[in-house]
């Protein structure tokens, strides 16, 4: 199926929990969001996935939560996620969105919530993905030139003013994985949601069964090797659940010099907020 594809813009930060098959451009990278939400609501909780551009588009960062929680709690988080992202929309660093995070998840706990969450960053000029994955499955990266899938685990990332609380991840929960990238490559991440589907045969998705999965055909477009087992595995199971996976391809495409011109005068503006949120 074609996708009809965006320009991501700017300055702008997108998502949320909504139901959405959505490709964007940007610099560095093209982007298919692949989101499926159940039909109950947020009720309990739920996934969201939020999108974010820098004022150049030279940065982009992605991040996919599962929330449990009442959905007072989940709003509530929802907002304080979105929140910490647009303070650091234009920051190439991801430790402050992290440190928050911690934060924000014990606080969370307190209120008898429970969230896992998956951070990347994307800067176009280097290829360089950045990621820090908090108790959502690892994600999982073609390579072009050797035409092989991986998974990556990545290292165990200490996090500043972080103090264990029961019913939290710990440390050693934090996991960081820093790669870098070339053009042809892509990778993916994906929250638990789809993680816990399965496929025709009744097989549990999990990483190491999806990386089989796509490495059974190395030959294939890896991109249509993605949309094919993410149709195949949301065709045997029922919308009960939110799944939600960001399969991202890496380009050539530079920054515009329109938007190079014009990234000192977005800092002083707000981002614009394109997020549902359900408030």
């Amino acid at each position: 199926m074609q996708i009809p594809t965006e320009r991501k813009s700017c300055m702008e930060i997108a998502g949320g929990r909504l139901s959405e098959d959505v490709q964007y451009e940007m610099p560095g990278l093209r982007m298919r969001v692949f989101s499926k939400q159940s039909e109950h609501g947020p009720e309990g909780g739920g996934e969201l996935h939020f999108v974010s551009s820098c004022a150049s588009g030279r940065i982009t960062r992605m991040l996919i939560a599962d929330i449990c929680g009442s959905e007072t709690i989940f709003k509530q988080f929802s907002c304080q996620i979105r929140d910490g992202l647009l303070r650091s929309i234009n920051s190439i660093w991801q430790n402050r969105v992290i440190e928050e995070m911690g934060q924000q998840l014990q606080e969370f706990a307190q209120q008898g919530g429970f969230a896992t969450a998956s951070i990347v960053t994307f800067f176009a000029p280097t290829r360089n993905f950045v990621m820090c994955n908090i108790g959502n499955p690892p994600p999982i990266l073609y390579r072009k030139e050797s035409r092989s899938w991986e998974v990556l685990h990545g290292e165990q990332q200490k996090v500043a003013n972080h103090s264990p609380t029961e019913g939290v991840f710990d440390e050693g929960d934090y996991r960081h994985i820093e790669t870098k990238l070339d053009p042809g490559d892509l990778f993916l991440v994906y929250g638990n949601g789809f993680a816990q589907s399965v496929f025709p045969g009744g097989d549990v998705v999990g990483h190491n069964r999806l990386h089989s999965a796509l490495q059974d055909s190395a030959n294939t477009d890896p991109e249509n090797r993605v949309e094919h087992l993410v149709n195949v595995i949301r065709g045997a199971n029922p919308q009960s659940e939110d799944s939600t996976l960001l399969s991202c391809r890496v380009t050539k495409q530079a920054v515009g010099l329109r938007d190079n011109l014009l990234a000192p005068l977005r800092l002083f503006r707000r981002a614009k907020d394109n997020t549902n949120l359900c408030e």
